[in-house]
């Protein structure tokens, strides 16, 4: 008998997207049928092990419809570990998510697996279109200190360590041929094995080699499996079933410590796809996931731990919104590239997050007795009170001195007015639009109603505590009102901005003197691509928005708004050879809105992009006026130094993709002294000496194999027509002068996306104290919750120095890791190091 030299670990699997090709719903019935076959398959001895995908929404969404029999027979296997569950809730896309909601998913994936039996303890990534720097610290603070994964790297290994920006490390496998590997099931599984055995051979750095037998949405053909790996003979090679715990010991029992180490992202695409235009297709979703982002962890729950005792909070409906909100997160989900029924399905979700939110949000006021929903009840603000009195909560754990705005309802007709605070201090607001409309209420012990009034937007600069509720009364006085000015420019103490004709913008730092020329300039070309891949068709056309009305300018104290009109003419789509453009021609509409308040160096913007053309990509343009050689962008936990590439190639070679041109960003891209700031919009790009953002991607197909730019399909070709983004669009982001450094930056992002929020109800009666304060700006957080009897604040360091801080308000602090586990606690946080810290307050607060 031939010597084996290699080991081959069979790993039964299947991935398994909810949503992709097929909806939610026809998927999960094809789940049953596929669990049929493995539940009777590992009874039957016919497979030893089968991997569910290392995500536990695919087993909650089997149990939530399989037969009580079924539920009862998977449990025993799971319990004896033969169906191989967790870590995970989903297997999200990585860049277009934030970092709290990686935490978030892999916290309630593994809480999951301890109510049936107990998690791989594996970081299984195998089919992500990228990896972000930090996932390394991310997996090793919940105890996992190896990772699987495929797309992204370009190694010449398939043994070797990952490391975060902070240090942490993970032993990692790299699957050189990718996950889908049905090859037992093939025609000619000998064959198939030994051809598949050499390939990855010149990888392996040890006796170990690795086969992920299975695919997407597949179960094991009927057969007797382990029969079948037993009387295997190929060559040097002995194949066993495993499971992917094995194998990476065995792995590491032979590799030792003597590998590479890849630091940082993956977003290679020289050894697969990463389908790097997903960062655009349809933008509305990213913006949607964003906002709803942000209304959970920037609002509700530090509303919830500000004002709500460990008894009455909502521990179970939160997880619940967690999990509704991560399941718009698998990467064909989040990145948009399904067919157009999944996708009308996660703005379902979306509209069912804004409503529990919103409810959320009340329940916390009520708690606090800042409302109260009943009219029997003993709270102060009772229903159908208008918002004479209001208040402001500032959700951030830092003093907060700036402009403030929102929208009150007035029942008694006010022309003008002043506001009062507790401490009996006056604030002049700036009136910025009225409507006549009816304010609608259901009292719990009451009948609805309708009340007529008015609905006010107002702004004012506030200074608000860390952490509170500020209440506001309107009390007799002069609102300031905005005056008309037949004018193109506005400005504050920081910036002057100026209209010109052309439809542009010029930008003057008044600090410096610096004036940046050709800012914001909209513009179209054609895009003969898919919902991954952006291609230009061979005969492009590019197309520019001019300016289209005569702008508005309003001017008032502390704050200047300009609008104004662009219409863009363009092609209606690709002509039927998809070589160039049609001959019929579109006009588009995008309305703009850009706002500057006081002594902020940023200026506010406000678009609504009315598209009426198919197969083209819409960006706006940013030049600095100088060479670019590198940027700064956000990802999840971590401030990335990029490269600026500029060498951008067209036609890719079979089954490859051109390389990456575009970056990814979640809320802000810095170049030089220039930043844009955003909510989702979060695909930029360095064309020569400008910044040029994408807004909108109009494509019809989920996959094509016949574009300039990939090589080959990436999924079913199947028609998307709601992927053109047809209707109106709005986004808001900021222009800014950056002259602070990047976690100064990152905070005003984060200001500009969670800004202070008005909410109904009064607490004047009440003292307005801080929960919690921290007094470093260069500092992030990116969670404050309740959790117990503890608040929990999690922070992140974006810069490459020790950075110290003080907590003010709290009586005890224990730092902790993401899994609970304490440690070692001081107020400094390493280089890009991210800590969580269990904070304990004095009885009563």
């Amino acid at each position: 008998m031939t010597e084996k030299r290699f080991t081959c670990h069979i790993v039964f699997q299947t991935h398994w997207d909810r949503e992709w090709y097929f909806p939610f719903e026809v998927f999960r019935h094809r789940l049953v049928q596929v669990m049929k076959r493995i539940v009777t398959g590992l009874e039957n001895g016919e497979i030893k092990q089968f991997v569910l995908d290392g995500q536990m929404a695919a087993l909650e969404d089997y149990l939530e419809v399989c037969e009580p029999s079924m539920a009862e027979r998977v449990q025993s296997l799971i319990q004896s570990e033969k169906i191989i569950i967790g870590p995970w809730y989903v297997l999200a896309d990585e860049f277009l998510v934030s970092g709290e909601s990686l935490v978030r998913n892999l916290e309630i994936g593994l809480k999951q697996t301890e109510q049936y039996g107990k998690s791989q303890k594996v970081g299984y990534l195998p089919d992500t279109f990228g990896h972000i720097s930090q996932m390394p610290q991310l997996l090793t603070q919940f105890g996992i200190d190896n990772a699987v994964l495929w797309r992204g790297l370009d190694s010449n290994q398939s043994e070797l360590y990952w490391q975060a920006p902070n240090g942490s490390k993970v032993f990692t496998v790299f699957l050189p041929e990718g996950y889908y590997q049905p090859l037992l099931d093939s025609e000619n599984p000998t064959e198939a094995l030994t051809n598949y055995v050499e390939k990855i051979k010149p990888y392996a750095t040890t006796s170990q080699l690795l086969l992920t037998n299975g695919g997407d949405h597949l179960m094991p053909q009927y057969g007797n499996k382990t029969a079948q790996i037993s009387e295997l003979d190929i060559a040097d090679v002995e194949f066993i079933e495993s499971t992917y715990e094995n194998f990476i010991r065995e792995l590491q029992r032979e590799a030792g410590n003597d590998l590479p180490t890849h630091v940082g992202e993956m977003r290679s695409n020289a050894k697969a796809y990463i389908l790097p235009n997903v960062l655009s297709t349809r933008t509305y979703l990213k913006e949607q996931n964003q906002r709803m982002e942000d209304e959970l962890t920037g609002y509700t729950e530090p509303l919830l731990a500000l004002t709500t005792k460990a008894e009455d909070h909502p521990d179970r409906y939160l997880e619940n919104t967690w999990k509704l909100l991560i399941k718009n997160h698998p990467h064909d989900s989040i990145c948009g590239c399904s067919v157009d029924e999944v996708h009308r399905e996660m703005e379902t979700r979306t509209m069912k997050l804004e409503q529990r939110l919103a409810s959320l949000q009340t329940e916390a006021l009520t708690n606090a007795g800042i409302v109260d929903p009943t009219i029997s009840g003993t709270g102060a603000w009772k229903p159908f009170r208008d918002d004479s009195v209001f208040t402001v909560f500032n959700p951030h754990p830092r003093f907060f001195s700036g402009w403030v705005q929102g929208t009150i309802w007035l029942e008694k007709s006010v022309e003008s007015f002043q506001l009062k605070d507790r401490d009996g201090n006056i604030y002049q607001p700036t009136i910025l639009a009225t409507e006549q409309g009816r304010y609608f209420e259901s009292p719990l012990d009451g009948f609805p109603e309708f009340r007529d009034g008015t609905f006010m937007t107002i702004g004012f600069q506030a200074k608000l505590a860390a952490t509170s509720l500020t209440s506001f009364e309107v009390v007799e006085g002069t609102a300031n009102v905005f005056t008309k000015v037949k004018d193109s420019l506005i400005e504050n103490e920081c910036l002057l901005i100026q209209l010109e004709q052309d439809g542009t913008l010029t930008m003057t730092n008044k600090e410096t003197g610096k004036t940046y020329h050709g800012l914001q300039q909209f513009y179209s070309s054609l895009d003969a691509g898919d919902e991954y891949n952006y291609s230009p068709p061979v005969n492009d056309l590019v197309s520019v928005a001019r300016l289209a009305s005569r702008p508005l300018v309003q001017k008032a104290a502390g704050v200047e708004l300009l609008t104004y009109q662009l219409e863009l003419e363009l092609p209606s789509g690709l002509n039927e050879e998809r070589t160039g453009p049609s001959t019929t021609l579109v006009k588009n509409r995008i309305d703009v809105s850009l706002q500057v308040t006081a002594n902020n160096p940023q200026a506010n913007v406000t678009i609504s992009v009315e598209n009426h053309a198919q197969d083209q990509r819409l960006r706006v343009k940013f030049p600095i006026g100088s060479e670019i050689t590198k940027t700064y962008s956000d990802s999840a936990f971590d401030v990335v130094e990029r490269p600026a590439i500029k060498e951008e190639q067209f036609d890719a070679p079979k089954q490859k993709e051109v390389p990456v041109v575009v970056e990814p960003s979640l809320s802000f891209v810095r170049v030089e002294e220039l930043a844009f700031i955003h909510r989702g919009l979060q695909e930029y790009q360095i064309v020569d000496d400008s910044l040029d953002v994408t807004v909108i991607r109009s494509v019809g197909w989920l996959s094509r194999d016949d574009l300039r730019t990939r090589g080959g399909g990436a999924g079913p070709h199947m028609a998307t027509p709601e992927g053109q983004c047809l209707g109106t669009y709005s986004f808001t982001y900021a222009i800014s002068i950056a002259n602070e450094t990047n976690g100064e930056l990152a905070t005003r992002a984060h200001q500009f996306r969670v800004p202070p929020k008005f909410v109904r109800g009064s607490q004047l009666a009440t003292a307005n104290e801080r929960m919690v304060e921290i007094d470093n700006e260069r500092l992030q957080w990116s969670s404050l919750r309740r959790v117990g009897n503890a608040i929990f604040l999690r922070l992140w360091n974006p810069t490459d120095e020790d950075e110290e801080f003080k907590l003010r308000g709290v009586q005890k602090v224990t730092k902790v890791k993401l899994n609970g586990e304490e440690v070692e606690s001081d107020y400094r946080l390493a280089p890009r190091e991210i800590a969580t810290f269990r904070l304990e307050f004095e009885e009563g607060k």
